[in-house]
């Protein structure tokens, strides 16, 4: 059986979580370090610890590591206490885009085995099964992103299936909430930082030599900035996600009834039933029309297959040990990027959470689209 060893859990954070707002005259001096903050988190004066936790999380992201250290490793339980408080609060007010209202999940880090075991109908040689390790924590979309908000930050509407688009006769007038799609890997990244721009983050990539065709960037030279602006999650942080704490072919079990996701429903398509006899959508649907896993992701299995960071690497870090892999990027350079998940176009069995899909950056289709991360 897949091994799976979680190290930490994941919070599923709540939609209607705000930003903390917190009186001025209840904060102490501006300039006190946040060594000082945290250390007051455990004193005597009930006043004075709340005051040092409030000046905390209106502080932000900038405190989290100081306030995750205390946490952990506080001897004071009081400490503890209130720096878990604070985290909390301040990944709250993290997991929701300021400018588009967007909500994201924080996933803590954790081991898991990704690719899929040989005995797994429709495996592929590139899923090679093998234990990865994560050891940071990341803020990843609720939702594939809609064209509402791709037009929010880009000003652009490139979907098929859109009111404006050539697959309106499929989908009606009202598709704000659909996936946006038809975008190349390029598009994605230059969303990213539109969107990071718009909510004050840094730009996490760098775009030069900028060439578009037919209103989607076709070719560009792009480089990793860093930094805690939004990006494309990897591909190993996106099948962590996706799972969910499962080993099985999909997050909701090792079978489908055809019900599950917006994909082909086909009965026993490779091997993993499907009971259905509802004829397929042939499109895409809005975003969270279909149960979400256990973290509370929504369309991780079809709907649109959806663009990682990563080069594709069809040797999948074909390492012979069994020690795992750290925070695994793919390869420098290549080819082909991957999509995830598989999308409405594709049987279920394509939809599987270790499936890969190989596409050049370049190319757009209407069952392509992405979700989003951030470290914050």
């Amino acid at each position: 059986m897949t091994r799976l060893r979680l190290t930490l859990f994941v919070v599923a954070l709540s939609a209607g979580a705000a930003a903390v707002s917190v009186p001025a005259e209840s904060l102490p001096p501006v300039g006190e370090s946040v060594a000082a903050l945290v250390d007051r988190l455990g004193s005597r004066e009930y006043a004075e610890r709340e005051r040092a936790m409030k000046a905390l999380i209106a502080r932000g992201e900038s405190v989290l590591p100081a306030v995750r250290e205390a946490a952990n490793r506080s001897p004071n339980p009081e400490v503890r206490w209130r720096a878990s408080r604070a985290w909390d609060r301040i990944l709250r007010a993290a997991a929701v885009s300021e400018s588009t209202g967007m909500e994201f999940v924080v996933v803590l880090p954790g081991e898991f085995t990704t690719g899929a075991p040989q005995r797994e109908p429709g495996r592929r040689i590139d899923e090679r099964a093998h234990p990865v390790r994560l050891t940071h924590r990341f803020l990843i979309g609720k939702h594939e992103v809609t064209q509402a908000e791709y037009e929010a930050a880009t000003k652009l509407t490139p979907s098929h299936f859109a009111a404006t688009g050539d697959g309106k006769g499929k989908v009606g007038l009202k598709t704000d909430t659909f996936p946006v799609e038809n975008v190349t890997w390029f598009d994605a990244v230059a969303f990213c930082n539109a969107l990071s721009k718009k909510d004050g983050f840094p730009e996490f990539y760098t775009l030069t030599d900028v060439k578009r065709e037919a209103g989607a960037i076709a070719s560009a030279t792009v480089k990793t900035a860093g930094g805690n602006g939004y990006r494309l999650p990897t591909e190993a942080e996106w099948e962590y996600a996706c799972r969910a704490g499962t080993d099985t072919a999909f997050h909701f079990g090792p079978r489908s009834r055809g019900e599950e996701g917006n994909f082909k429903t086909v009965i026993n398509a490779g091997g993993y039933g499907g009971t259905t006899t509802r004829p397929s959508k042939g499109h895409t649907t809005a975003v969270g029309e279909y149960k979400p896993n256990r973290w509370g992701l929504y369309d991780m299995h079809g709907n649109v297959a959806e663009w990682c960071d990563d080069w594709y690497d069809a040797g999948y870090d074909d390492r012979k040990e069994d020690d795992p892999v750290t925070d695994p990027t793919g390869p420098k350079t290549g080819r082909h990027k991957v999509a995830r998940g598989g999308s409405w176009f594709v049987e279920h069995t394509s939809c599987r959470s270790a499936s890969r899909h190989p596409l050049t950056p370049d190319e757009k289709k209407n069952y392509v689209g992405f979700r989003i991360a951030r470290t914050p």
